[in-house]
């Protein structure tokens, strides 16, 4: 008797997961996606730039991360005749740093953390991401980066919060 049961709830399971797959429609403005080795969120271009680079560093301190630079990239391009938006965020968790130069040293050439937020006038949205510090440990063939996961895992988590709050 247990064998139908179990093949009736396996089947159920790959119903709704067939199911899930069928009903997804267009990925939504703010969902996070990949580019590359990045993760990134489109907002709509309407919205207010400043606000948006605001709003994200106030989430990477909710996440207690530590802002340690912002490049503002936009004023330094002026000087050669190119007006844009565009700023990076450096941001670094001294915590998950400790952990992950104990594990592998060479973890610290892809540090820190970057949040990079311009705008695409071309495609009229703002982009907010960052690269993946896993995939940057990866590529340094860091032997041990579950640090690195970690932090872009909680990086994830600032980008999801920051894409539901402009939904």
């Amino acid at each position: 008797m247990k064998r139908p049961v179990t093949a009736w709830l396996r089947n159920l399971v790959l119903a709704v997961i067939a199911g899930s797959f069928l009903c997804a429609g267009p990925v939504a403005a703010g969902d996070i996606q990949k580019h590359g080795d990045a993760f990134v969120i489109y907002l709509p271009g309407n919205l207010d730039y400043l606000e948006i680079v605001d709003r994200l560093k106030s989430e990477i301190l909710a996440a207690n991360w530590e802002i340690t630079d912002v490049q503002e990239v936009d004023i330094g391009l002026r000087q050669y005749g190119v007006n844009t938006q565009n700023k990076v965020i450096s941001a670094c968790k001294s915590q998950l740093l400790a952990e992950a130069i104990k594990d592998d040293p060479y973890i610290s050439l892809a540090v820190p953390c970057r949040f990079t937020v311009f705008r695409d006038e071309a495609k009229d949205r703002i982009v907010v991401g960052f690269h993946d510090p896993a995939a940057e440990a990866r590529a340094l063939k860091v032997g041990k980066y579950g640090a690195a996961k970690q932090a872009t895992a909680e990086l994830k988590s600032v980008l999801r919060i920051l894409a539901e709050f402009y939904k």
